[in-house]
């Protein structure tokens, strides 16, 4: 996320009508932290607009693609891990009878939060071999 004032220019394709777009241009709570851009167009008159009316504008005519990228995915590595405990039966069974039961555990190894192309790393667990 951009913290400091900026100014971008969004250009026109058909005529040289370039739109501005400003962020963060006033020490104030509800401006800072892009929560408000400022559109100015080229005569001069200006415009507010809220972020997330910004976003959810680009996310409605993005293709299924685009919206993929726009949406926060988490991706969880696992680790099974097979074993069989046995469990000797005192009572009800044969006596020294020996019960297995076959357990199969998954373990997270690592979690990564992806936008995008973006991947931020949110933990990596070192297990015992």
């Amino acid at each position: 996320m951009i913290e400091g004032h900026e100014r971008m220019r969004l250009m026109d394709e058909k005529n040289n009508n370039h739109l501005t777009v400003e962020v963060n241009w006033k020490d104030d709570a509800e401006i800072n932290e892009c929560k408000l851009l400022k559109l100015t167009y080229p005569d001069g008159k200006t415009a507010f607009i809220k972020k997330e009316y910004f976003l959810s504008f680009l996310f409605a005519i993005g293709n299924r693609e685009e919206q993929m990228k726009m949406v926060p995915q988490k991706i969880q590595r696992m680790k099974w891990y097979e074993t069989t405990v046995g469990v000797k039966a005192l009572k009800d069974i044969k006596k020294g009878e020996m019960i297995n039961f076959p357990i199969k555990l998954s373990i997270p190894v690592s979690e990564e939060e992806i936008i995008a192309e973006i991947k931020r790393k949110k933990s990596d667990l070192v297990l015992p071999t």
